[in-house]
């Protein structure tokens, strides 16, 4: 059955988008990665988001006509369940070691409870969420991680297909996706963030936003609003940069090889969180500035824009299941004009979830 792409009048997604008015996402749809601390509300048990800033996400996401995707985290979660179940959490370099019994609570956590609650909770919201993981429909190609004998069954993504993403875009829905992959039948924890940038990069979205319990990079004390490309590697090699920010770091430097505008580190702050990070306004780390593509994930599936300059991705194919369709892009310093890549084509007004 074909679907409709926007809400009946006076449904729920109809409702929520009445709350603020649509924003255009800036040249297509915003990849948001929703830490599981994330939404926590203050003094919550830590399972799962607060009510309210999950109505007040779900907002802002039904405002964005650009569409919008989630890739959510879940470790704070599956480290309670590996306590649960006397399994003691390891990590290194900000990263889980997952041994095959960790693996098996990470994928029922992560791929089960974690997305199919955000997903309910969206949808009671008014969002069209549809729940996903990586696996699903071969959107990443995954294979061991460079340092899979020291970390376990972590996988790392070598290619993306977006076609049904996009497709699901396409038809209005906002899709969740759960950062678990597999390799060769082998079930592989993914790094959400890693997951997030290569999801970003495959959909030539304008701006990747990495929401934690963090309101961004700080750096000898204070925070640091705004990044290029050399003040990204400078943080990189900076001493104090350890722990859960260095892979966020290393996934923004792979969003931006592979033509993200910008990324954002920041903290959810309530309402008008997404917008003001888009707008340039919010408090965060904005990471903006070109970098060579260099070996990286995959992107399976696109034709070149037809009258658009060259993108720099990483080496591969493109993303598959999508057709031009005339957009804007922001960089750090604000809107370009009008050009062409290649997203799923959607009406402008069409309400995304």
């Amino acid at each position: 059955m074909v679907r409709s792409a926007g809400p009946e009048d006076g449904s729920a997604r109809a409702v929520v988008r009445g709350d603020r008015g649509v924003m255009p996402a800036p040249g297509g749809p915003v990849v948001v990665k929703l830490g599981g601390r994330a939404l926590e509300a203050e003094g919550s048990s830590g399972a799962g988001p607060g009510a309210a800033a999950l109505r007040e996400l779900a907002a802002e996401l039904a405002s964005l006509s650009g569409g919008s995707l989630l890739v959510h985290g879940g470790g704070a979660e599956v480290s309670a369940w590996c306590g649960r179940l006397g399994l003691a959490p390891r990590f290194e370099d900000g990263l889980r070691v997952t041994d095959p019994d960790t693996l098996e609570v990470a994928a029922a956590v992560l791929a089960g409870l974690a997305n199919k609650r955000l997903v309910a909770l969206l949808r009671a919201h008014g969002v069209d969420a549809i729940g996903l993981s990586a696996l699903d429909g071969g959107i990443a190609e995954c294979g061991p991680h460079p340092d899979a004998g020291r970390l376990g069954l972590v996988g790392a993504v070598r290619a993306m297909n977006a076609a049904l993403p996009a497709a699901l875009l396409a038809q209005g829905y906002t899709p969740v996706l759960a950062s678990i992959g597999a390799c060769g039948g082998q079930l592989l924890n993914l790094n959400a963030d890693d997951f997030a940038a290569a999801l970003a990069a495959a959909l030539r979205a304008p701006a990747l936003l990495l929401l934690s319990d963090t309101p961004g990079l700080r750096l000898d004390g204070a925070l640091a609003p705004r990044l290029d490309a050399a003040g990204l590697d400078a943080a990189l090699a900076h001493p104090e940069v350890t722990g859960g920010m260095r892979p966020k770091l290393l996934a923004a430097r792979a969003a931006l090889a592979g033509g993200v505008a910008r990324v954002a580190i920041a903290q959810w702050q309530g309402p008008g969180t997404l917008h003001s990070l888009l707008d340039g306004s919010g408090t965060g780390t904005t990471i903006a500035g070109t970098i060579a593509a260099g070996a990286g994930p995959a992107l399976t599936g696109t034709s070149p824009a037809a009258s658009a300059p060259a993108r720099a991705t990483p080496a591969g194919p493109a993303v598959a299941g999508t057709r031009p369709a005339a957009s804007a892009i922001m960089d750090d310093a604000g809107e370009r004009s009008p050009r062409t890549t290649n997203r799923p084509a959607v009406p402008a007004e069409a309400p995304r979830g």
